[in-house]
């Protein structure tokens, strides 16, 4: 994940207080496991949740999109790299039973949670004295959906052209069992012959309809964007309750503050959405460096659940918060494609079209300056209240399939093999 982008922590007093006065300004086929689902009762968001459960849409039929985005890693996965078609059980405890034949994923699993939300405020630079942070509004008005950025390297905007490109991927869901060119045609025509799924889309989309990959990829969005998590101790702090967070929260907030962290993780995604180079190392398990968007940039992630999504940056070479701080602190880029001798400004959009020069991207690489262990362990504090335990975990005790719920994730199948 890309972090806290030229970071720079300065010895000037905190200034909580007034940091705070800105701020202030299908359901009969579900387990519910967690919180009420909010989607319950609606046809299209429960379609959806059960495509993203059900793993006929990979090719081998062992792994569904639940498989990297399970509500016990906060819908991520809790791997620096995840593990596809060919692996069995979940998370940091899956294991690969093709014994290489399929590579694991070229990049981290990022969290689902808000992902409805991506994109919010992007264009909106922060005014000189306004506010840093607002809160996630209580609806998706405000989010432009069919330009929300996707993916570490943005190469897909909206949830619905996100949808389907994992199962084209051989490394994530299509496995060896057809080519990129025909995968969506093959799910399609998977669906089409199971009658209870034929029975679900009409009810969606009318008598008259027949499955195609727009409707799939409209229900599978339809879903994800009801995973919201909103009541975080800062997003009650930024609702007015001091009391929210704690006075080594708060001192944890000004310090963020003040080295520069907010300058990219800002607004009520905690991300301004741009590209950026960071100079991590590369992932040793990757065949190639992985140039993201072709200048070793990629996206700021959230920050939302943070302490919950570990590990960290694009290619999870960071397992901790603490590595994360003292990557940073250390000062200097990892990755020999990405110099340490850049401009301070130019990181965005406004340099997309540049050629792939490595070793002289535009960026804003800097160190924090000596911090102290209780720097540390305050900001660490900080980013522990950006978490929100209360969002949605229903697992589908079925899926129209006929297969198992989140594919081969369950580790009594490594015993059995």
């Amino acid at each position: 994940m890309n972090w806290f982008h030229s970071p720079r922590l300065s010895r000037r007093r905190p200034r909580t207080l007034a940091v705070a006065c800105f701020l202030g300004m299908a359901a009969a086929a579900v387990l519910t496991t967690g919180a009420t689902p909010p989607s319950a009762g609606n046809p299209q968001e429960e379609l959806g949740r059960l495509l993203f459960w059900d793993p006929v849409l990979s090719g081998p039929m062992d792994v569904s999109c639940a498989t990297c985005h399970h509500p016990d890693f906060a819908y991520a996965d809790g791997r620096a790299l995840s593990l596809g078609p060919g692996a069995v059980g979940l998370g940091p405890d899956r294991v690969d039973l093709s014994d290489g034949a399929i590579p694991v994923a070229q990049r981290n699993s990022p969290t689902l949670l808000n992902v409805a939300y991506n994109g919010l405020d992007r264009q909106r630079r922060r005014r000189r004295g306004g506010p840093r942070f607002t809160p996630l509004p209580a609806d998706l008005e405000t989010v432009n959906s069919e330009r929300a950025p996707m993916f570490w390297d943005r190469r897909a905007r909206s949830l619905e052209t996100q949808a389907l490109l994992p199962l084209t991927i051989r490394e994530e869901m299509r496995g060896d069992a057809y080519s990129e060119e025909v995968a969506v045609d093959s799910v399609v025509a998977r669906l089409r012959a199971i009658p209870e799924y034929v029975s679900l889309f009409r009810e969606v989309y009318g008598e008259e309809t027949s499955i195609d990959a727009t409707q799939i990829a409209g229900a599978i969005a339809a879903f994800e964007r009801t995973l919201v998590a909103r009541n975080s101790p800062f997003d009650r702090f930024l609702a007015g309750d001091e009391d929210a967070l704690t006075v080594q929260q708060r001192r944890g907030l000004d310090e963020f503050n003040e080295a520069d962290c907010s300058d990219c993780h800002r607004g009520p995604m905690l991300s301004d959405f741009n590209m950026h180079a960071e100079g991590v190392a590369e992932n040793p398990l990757l065949a190639e460096p992985d140039a993201g968007d072709g200048r070793f940039r990629f996206r700021t992630p959230t920050l939302r659940n943070v302490a919950v999504t570990a590990p960290y940056m694009h290619n999870g070479m960071l397992g901790t918060l603490e590595e994360v701080l003292a990557f940073y602190d250390r000062g200097r880029s990892e990755n020999p494609n990405v110099s340490n001798r850049r401009r301070r400004r130019g990181d965005d959009d406004r340099r997309d079209d540049a050629p792939a020069t490595p070793g002289r991207l535009s960026g804003r690489f800097r160190g924090v300056d000596d911090m102290t262990v209780q720097e540390q362990e305050d900001i660490i504090a900080f980013l522990e209240a950006l978490t929100d335990p209360d969002f949605d975990r229903t697992i589908p005790a079925r899926v129209p399939s006929g297969l198992t719920p989140g594919g081969s994730i369950s580790m009594a199948e490594v015993t059995n093999r």
